[in-house]
């Protein structure tokens, strides 16, 4: 919906009436517009892209298996499973730039560590960079791999 069908606001000098009136009519619209926007699928900010990474035992040559943003873990390797599990249960410490102002209100640029868990913008990343030899990633899919980014200041 749009500003159109938004129902004119009253002036300052509006009483009691007039201002209960347009709050009803604002009120129903407000209703009817974030009824539309749950059912519209294609205005979904907070929906990410799911990524998926292959992860190759480099060793051997070969992919082991594929992680992806949600934290499906798909792979035969035990050894692969057992050194992601605390991973895809605690999440991955993520070194974050932040700035903030300390007590005597000079700004600080300090690095805060967060917990990226699966599901979260960067997870992908974070695993694939975590991974202990011999298990590694194609690199040239690195540069494409989302980042986490959030302010923590």
């Amino acid at each position: 919906m749009d500003d159109s069908e938004r129902p004119e606001r009253p002036g300052p000098d509006a009483d009691a009436a007039e201002i209960a009136e347009w709050m009803e009519k604002d009120f129903g619209r407000a209703v009817a517009e974030g009824m539309a926007n749950a059912g519209n699928e294609d205005d979904s900010d907070d929906e990410q892209e799911v990524v998926e990474v292959e992860i190759l035992n480099h060793e051997r040559g070969e992919v082991v298996g594929t992680i992806d943003t949600n934290g499906n873990l798909d792979t035969e390797s035990e050894v692969l499973r057992n050194v992601s599990q605390e991973y895809l249960e605690e999440g991955i410490p993520v070194l974050v730039p932040t700035i903030y102002e300390n007590e005597d209100g000079e700004t600080v640029h300090a690095d805060a560590e967060v917990m990226v868990e699966p599901g979260t913008t960067g997870f992908v990343r974070a695993f694939v960079d975590e991974l202990p030899s011999p298990f590694d990633y194609d690199t040239e899919v690195l540069g494409e791999l989302p980042v986490y980014a959030n302010d923590v200041s």
